[in-house]
């Protein structure tokens, strides 16, 4: 009887990219809760733990990809609405904040995972919690300054304002979702109303300041047009 001299075939390596893990990850929170470890993450992949390490150096990057993909949801779910600049500006950050809560409603466990990794210490003192209201934050006040720069208003203090809204509005979210942990229509409703109606407020204290008073049912198109015209002739 002989044996083969040829060696054993190996299994071909599963290719796998970040944005692969990345959806695992949500896969596995949205299913399993909020707490997300690389051991469940990597039975979920079918891989061994070592081999996420080579893609994400620690826990911490990984926490930071998902924050990533959350935010790319959110954006993704309001830039499409083009018609939002016809609207008034009540309605705009309405449509906002509904479309804001359609992706929370729709990953909930995913919202409360980093939550919870901004309270969880760490031995390491160059790693800063997770903070997705500061990615947001930071985003909305560069594209505002563009637009307030446009019509010659001072956009000193806008950085202010808007990490307020967006940790007041990160705050409240929590709040929502600890009263209503399955989202439903009528509370997620009354939840956007609310939500609304305090961030309106915050923005016309601000551009009261600058001497902007906002018309309630006039466009922020024609807001802004309003500005330009009655802005006074530079130097």
């Amino acid at each position: 009887m002989t044996t083969s001299s040829r060696p054993a075939r190996r299994s071909p390596v599963r290719l796998l990219t970040r944005e692969q893990v990345i959806a695992g990850a949500v896969r596995c929170i949205d299913r399993d809760g909020p707490h997300l470890s690389m051991e469940a993450l990597a039975r979920e992949m079918g891989v061994a733990k070592p081999r996420l390490y080579r893609m994400f150096a620690d826990k911490s990057e990984l926490d930071g990809a998902v924050s990533d993909w959350l935010v790319a949801q959110i954006y993704a779910a309001v830039a499409p609405d083009l018609s939002l600049i016809m609207q008034p500006p009540r309605a705009t950050i309405h449509r906002f904040l509904t479309a804001y809560t359609g992706v929370i409603a729709e990953h909930p466990d995913v919202f409360r995972f980093l939550v919870l990794t901004q309270s969880v210490s760490s031995a390491d003192p160059s790693a800063r919690p997770l903070d997705i209201g500061r990615r947001l934050s930071h985003d909305l006040a560069e594209r505002s300054r563009s637009v307030l720069s446009s019509v010659a208003l001072d956009t000193d203090g806008i950085d202010h304002l808007l990490r307020g809204i967006v940790g007041f509005v990160m705050a409240v979210t929590d709040l929502w979702l600890d009263t209503d942990p399955v989202p439903l229509p009528e509370p997620t409703a009354l939840f956007v109303d609310r939500t609304t109606n305090a961030v309106v407020q915050l923005f016309d204290g601000f551009l009261r300041e600058q001497g902007v008073v906002i018309e309630p049912d006039m466009s922020v198109a024609a807001t802004l047009a309003t500005i330009t015209e009655n802005a006074p002739p530079l130097d």
